[in-house]
């Protein structure tokens, strides 16, 4: 990923606004970023990491030191960043969770933290992204940037934006701290860390992520075929299970089957299964045709025993006909009788209705005439000039115009009736507003008291508010100087941890000192020994005849011999190294204890030479400070929002006054205007009711006339049209009988009561004879009387009974017609000695065809049997070929699969078992180890060579294990041996050599930028001078190193710059040289 451009507003020590142009920094492919210890330089590389992660860079750092100390509790901490990756140009803008004044009262309240994501549409667009960050505009909405579209927001959550930038950058913050940002006391971590962590780091970063899924993916396709072979096989074995159940196969053919199946012998499993198959379609088509047989003979069986059945039911009908015709002759004069009552019943029902009416109206008409004359008696006792009103010519219309009268009267006092009833109310109501008349008065005078007192209750909060102003006033320089005894505490306590590890590095820097004192010496004496015995030592390497080193001479009679504390050249030159090692301990616990001494300064000066207990009275005094202006501050704005209630609270009671006096003047008018109309309607009532108590007594008079006259009317009416409707009744009943007589006695006289006559074969049957229906005088009584008429209506449920004797009656010659005319019916023989002889051929039919019927179904059973058996052999067959088939294909597939996976998986019983993606990061992290070791060994002074450890440090070998081999001993060492400055060059070179590998891959992670906060202190000049020399090289591949350090001396080799620095207020400032 690149870095384009960083705004910062009021985070750490920062609490103005900064601009960082990575790209104006990244010209000559390197730039430092320099300042005093605590300046806020690492502030920098937390905000970028924030920018990206939402958390800063250092694992043991805490994400509330984001927001600045400086920052207004009103503005909000602000991180704007344009960076590129691989998938297009991103601006991140975040807001970090910081505690807000409240709008309304006093107090703070969280702000939550917020999160906004665009993606810019090109390069060209760029520009003006960041012309817009730099200018500190918020964008904080989801519908676009300031800069007229120049990019799309894409999230605006946190966990979306989140979710989005580490897909887009491809590494999580743990893995961007390692390979791209190396924090303090965090920049060896890659170098060290286990082997599990870094191949995570080493996925992220290649995107060999997809090999994984390889391996995944491989390790479920071969269960996948595992249990793909065992359901074939599961398969198999049930459709041989079918086939051994439909053909009941059993014994040695059972074990025959079974053991080509488990040997997968398919070939001969197919064969014999086919013999099985071939044998039960045999058994069935024999079945087949003994059912065929004996179907035939139960049809011929079945006709045989139908015709003989029909013979006996044709006798057996025949002798029921019989029966039923002799039954019939019997009751014909029962049938005659009830013809003849049905008849007068017919004919007298009728005119029995119209008695019953007429007797019903007479009776009605002579209960109204009673009524009128009750009525007429009534009437002439309270109102006798409307009773007089009957003897009149017109009495119906003259009863209907004094009601009208009478009623129009009424209704002319319906609304003085009304008004005379509203009378006391509005007389109450009345006084009850002269009553509120008076309170209102009473409560205007109370609120004139209470609007007087108002301009002194003022004077007291305006004076209580600006006191607390002028003690508020001193809350911005009592926060200053909170936040300064806050910094000189911290320094304080620094400086008590750094005094201590200056001890411990003064007392290294003695023990090595005088470890390498006594290597020197140990050096010298052996130096001193060896040549002392220099001679013996010559002596003993010189051969006879040799000239001497020494005289010159070829004899050697007193050669010299070495004594007991003689020194070879070996121990000298053992000595001499121990020397050199020791003399380079005591150089580097000299540089750690210079280095401590350095900062101990420092610390002093921040602490203003303060110790801790007086550094924490003099931040409890100024926190009493800030808390007393910050209270006074509150109660400024609680004061100032008193003033302004107690304003509008006067507004209000001045204006509610005027309007309570405007109502007051209002009601009075209202009161006099009430009194004056009371009067007036009193006066009308008075006038209207005369002489009666009241206008609703007047009224009620009126109304009983109304209904007097309508009553009496009414009856009169009544009594007229019911005497009408009696005479008419009793005409039309008299008409009625006359007529039913004369119809009764002429169908009686053509001998129309009826008679039926039937013939079947010469047979007759005759029923209901005219004579029958006259009785047996042959007369027929008339229906002259009234108690005729009556006596000939029949009861209903005799009248009933006799129509259901006639309905069966019909029933019963109609079906016995209907039998005799049946096929054969009439030359059927009805005598015993016939149905005898039928009776017992039928018999022998049906014994027959129960024996032929009995064959039938045994056959029939058998042959559905076997052909069942069959088609469930040939079904299980089938099945079983189907199931080797698929046992073929599956097997053949899964072999290929299985070999496959576990080749990639480290399942193989060949080869070094290692996984596919282990195989991938040992590759290249191979070629990371080579690069890093091209930058190492350009690093003047270092004899170190870093080596991919195969073996297992763990319970685990993946292959990514390093050790350091040191070349002026020739071992190999684990890289928490290393020193300070060896730890710090070697990480540097891993750092560039993972940075060449992954920049030069394809699908990668493109570290196109890479910062560096610590380490450059611990080298020495000439080791220094190579390592910014190695990093100017990487700007030949379009790279950028950001140098984090105070050292003065990268001052003078990097000519492009971050210049961090702290004011006398405490706040950093930073500027830009590019």
């Amino acid at each position: 990923m690149k870095l384009h451009h960083l705004h910062l507003r009021g985070i750490g020590p920062f609490g103005g606004d900064v601009d960082i142009d990575f790209t104006a920094l990244g010209a000559s492919g390197m730039f430092l970023l320099e300042g005093p210890t605590g300046s806020g330089k690492s502030t920098i590389l937390d905000a970028i990491v924030f920018a990206l992660y939402g958390n800063v860079a250092g694992s043991s750092a805490s994400g509330e030191r984001i927001r600045s100390q400086f920052a207004s509790p009103t503005t909000a901490s602000v991180i704007d960043l344009a960076f590129e990756t691989g998938s297009g140009i991103y601006r991140v803008r975040r807001e970090p969770e910081y505690a807000r004044a409240k709008k309304r009262g006093s107090g703070t309240t969280k702000q939550q933290a917020k999160a906004l994501l665009w993606r810019i549409g090109s390069p060209e667009l760029l520009p003006v992204v960041i012309a817009e960050m730099a200018e500190g505009a918020s964008g904080a909405t989801n519908e676009g940037t300031a800069a007229a579209g120049a990019a799309e927001p894409i999230a605006t959550r946190l966990d979306e934006v989140g979710r989005e930038i580490q897909q887009a950058v491809g590494l999580t913050r743990e893995q961007f701290t390692q390979t791209v940002l190396l924090p303090q006391n965090e920049f060896a971590r890659f170098l060290r860390a286990g082997s599990g962590e870094r191949q995570q780091v080493l996925q992220r970063v290649f995107g060999t992520e997809v090999f994984q899924d390889v391996e995944k993916q491989l390790e479920e396709m071969r269960k996948q075929a595992r249990r793909e072979v065992e359901a074939a096989r599961g398969t198999l074995n049930r459709s041989l299970a079918r086939l051994v159940e439909a053909r009941v196969i059993e014994g040695e053919d059972l074990a025959t089957l079974e053991g080509h199946a488990d040997a997968l012998r398919l070939e001969d499993l197919d064969e014999a299964a086919g013999q099985h198959h071939a044998s039960a379609a045999e058994a069935s088509e024999r079945a087949a045709q003994d059912r065929e047989a004996a179907t035939a003979s139960e049809a011929a069986a079945q006709a045989q025993a139908e015709e003989a059945t029909a013979t006996l039911r044709r006798i057996d009908r025949r002798r029921e006909l019989d029966t039923l015709r002799a039954r019939l002759d019997a009751g014909s004069r029962e049938i005659g009788a009830a013809r003849r009552q049905l008849a007068r019943d017919e004919a007298a029902r009728p005119v029995a209705d119209l008695l019953r009416r007429r007797d019903e109206a007479a009776t009605r008409s002579h209960s109204l005439e009673n009524a009128l004359t009750e009525r007429t008696t009534e009437t002439r006792r309270d109102h006798p000039e409307i009773a007089d009103l009957l003897g009149t010519e017109d009495a119906p219309g003259a009863l209907a115009a004094a009601s009208d009268e009478a009623t129009g009267a009424a209704g002319s006092l319906e609304d003085l009736l009304t008004l005379e009833g509203a009378l006391g109310a509005r007389s109450e109501e009345l006084a009850s507003r002269e009553r509120r008349i008076t309170e209102a008065a009473q409560a205007l005078a109370r609120l004139d008291e209470q609007i007087d007192t108002r301009p002194g209750a003022k004077q007291e909060l305006t004076a209580s508010r600006d006191d607390a102003r002028t003690r508020a006033a001193a809350l911005a320089d009592a926060r200053l100087a909170e936040r300064a005894a806050e910094q000189r505490l911290q320094a304080a306590r620094k400086v008590e941890a750094q005094q201590s590890a200056l001890e411990t590095a003064r007392t290294t820097e003695t023990q090595t000192l005088t470890a390498a004192q006594l290597a020197a010496e140990t050096e010298s004496d052996l130096r001193r020994r060896r040549f002392a015995g220099i001679a013996a030592e010559l002596a003993h390497d010189l051969p006879a005849g040799d000239p001497c080193p020494v005289c010159g001479s070829t004899d050697h009679p007193h050669r010299a011999t070495a004594t007991k504390d003689a020194v070879d050249a070996e121990q000298v030159e053992a000595a001499e190294k121990d020397r050199k090692t020791a003399e380079s301990a005591h150089s580097d616990a000299a540089q750690k204890r210079a280095l401590h001494e350095s900062e101990l300064q420092t610390l002093r000066e921040q602490a203003g030479d303060l110790e801790v207990p007086a550094a924490t009275t003099a931040v409890e005094e100024a926190r009493t400070a800030t808390r007393s202006a910050a209270e006074a501050q509150d109660e400024v704005q609680r004061l100032e929002q008193a003033i302004a209630r107690h304003d509008e609270d006067t507004a209000a009671l001045t204006e509610r006054r005027a309007a309570d006096a405007l109502a007051l003047e209002r009601e009075r008018t209202t009161a006099k205007e009430a009194s004056a109309a009371l009067d007036t309607d009193r006066a009308r009532v008075a006038e209207a009711r005369g002489e009666s108590a009241s206008i609703a007594e007047r009224r009620q008079h009126h109304v009983t006339r109304a209904r007097a006259a309508t009553a009496l009317r009414e009856a009169l009416r009544s009594a007229t049209d019911q005497a009408a409707r009696a005479s008419e009744l009793a005409e039309e009943t008299e008409q009625a009988r006359r007529r039913a007589d004369a119809q009764l006695r002429e169908s009686t006289a053509h001998g129309q009561d009826g008679s039926v006559t039937g013939a079947v074969g010469g047979d007759s049957v005759a029923v209901g004879t005219a004579a029958d229906a006259a009785g047996p005088d042959g007369d027929l009584e008339g229906l002259a009387t009234d108690v005729a008429v009556r006596e000939s209506v029949l009861p209903d449920e005799r009248r009933r009974a006799l129509s259901r004797t006639l309905e069966q009656r019909a029933i019963e010659e109609s079906r016995l017609a209907d039998g005799l005319a049946e096929e054969g019916i009439a030359d059927a023989e009805e005598s015993d000695e016939a149905r005898e002889s039928a009776e017992a051929a039928a018999r022998a039919a049906r014994e027959q065809l129960t024996a032929a019927q009995q064959s039938a179904r045994e056959a029939a059973t058998l042959a559905a049997r076997a052909s069942a058996v069959a088609e469930r052999v040939g079904q299980a067959r089938t099945a079983l070929q189907g199931a080797m088939r698929e046992v073929r294909g599956v097997s053949e597939r899964a072999g290929v699969v299985v070999r496959v996976a576990d080749l990639a998986t480290a399942n193989s019983a060949d080869g070094r078992r290692v996984p596919l993606s282990t195989y991938v990061l040992m590759r290249r992290f191979e070629d990371v180890v080579a690069a890093a070791n091209a930058r190492l060994a350009r690093f003047s002074g270092t004899d170190l060579e870093l080596l991919r450890d195969s073996g297992a440090r763990g319970a685990r070998k993946t292959g990514l294990d390093l050790l350091v081999l040191d070349r002026r001993t020739d071992q190999a060492r684990v890289p928490e041996t290393l020193s300070g400055g060896e730890t710090f060059f070697v990480s540097l070179a891993l750092a560039l050599g993972l940075a060449d590998i992954v920049t030069g891959e394809a699908g990668g992670v493109r570290m196109e930028t890479l910062f560096i906060d610590e380490g450059f202190g611990s080298l020495d000049p000439e080791t220094l001078e190579a390592v910014v020399s190695e990093i100017g090289h990487l700007a030949q591949h379009g790279r950028t190193i950001g140098i984090v350090s105070h050292v003065g001396d990268l001052k003078s080799q990097v000519s492009e710059q971050i210049h961090v620095r702290r004011g006398s207020d405490g706040r950093s400032h930073a500027t830009v040289t590019a």
